[in-house]
């Protein structure tokens, strides 16, 4: 196995990479298996991204189909037939036996996203402020998400910039930039 184009390549912010420092050619379902072909059970699971398994058979024969018919492959929030699809279904099969009155949140395309969503939908639903981390978790690069990270190396970039707000509600004042406590 050999790392040296990742050493010389990628950045040095890669993390991964550094606990797992083997490389990865092939996966299906909960397996990874490493270009000599050793397997490993995939604990790690895309990031939470993959709760499927690897190139599930369902999700593989479906994708092309969706893909050929020039189907909307990033949509964020937008309206598009295939969210309409999934919320119908999913009010269908989840929510309607279950007698559950819910409405669902999309967060955007990363798990900083979804953590960030999920720490402002605890706060609000149960008016704490206290968000418990686990130790060796890591949850994103944005100031929530980063400030849950139990993981000092990591935590320590969510120290807040000393941020000018400049724009049209502060005409004929004066904007100056919050010194920052050192």
């Amino acid at each position: 196995m050999n790392l040296d184009s990742f050493e010389r390549l990628e950045s040095e912010v890669r993390s991964y990479i550094r606990s797992f420092p083997v490389v990865f050619g092939r996966a299906v379902g909960t397996t990874l298996t490493d270009e000599n072909g050793r397997e490993y059970i995939d604990f790690f699971a895309g990031a939470g991204t993959l709760n499927y398994g690897h190139n599930n058979r369902h999700l593989k024969n479906a994708l092309p189909n969706y893909v050929h018919g020039d189907g909307i492959i990033h949509g964020l929030d937008m309206a598009t037939t295939a969210k309409q699809a999934f919320l119908e279904t999913f009010e269908e099969v989840i929510l309607k036996p279950r007698h559950m009155e819910y409405k669902l949140q999309f967060p955007g395309p990363t798990g900083a996203n979804a953590v960030e969503a999920a720490m402002k939908l605890a706060r609000l639903v149960k008016g704490r402020n206290t968000v418990m981390s686990f130790t060796r978790g890591f949850h994103g690069v944005t100031g929530g998400a980063l400030a849950a990270t139990a993981n000092a190396h990591y935590r320590g970039a969510a120290v807040p910039p000393a941020i000018a707000h400049a724009g049209p509600q502060l005409r004929g004042r004066a904007a100056h930039a919050p010194s920052r406590a050192r």
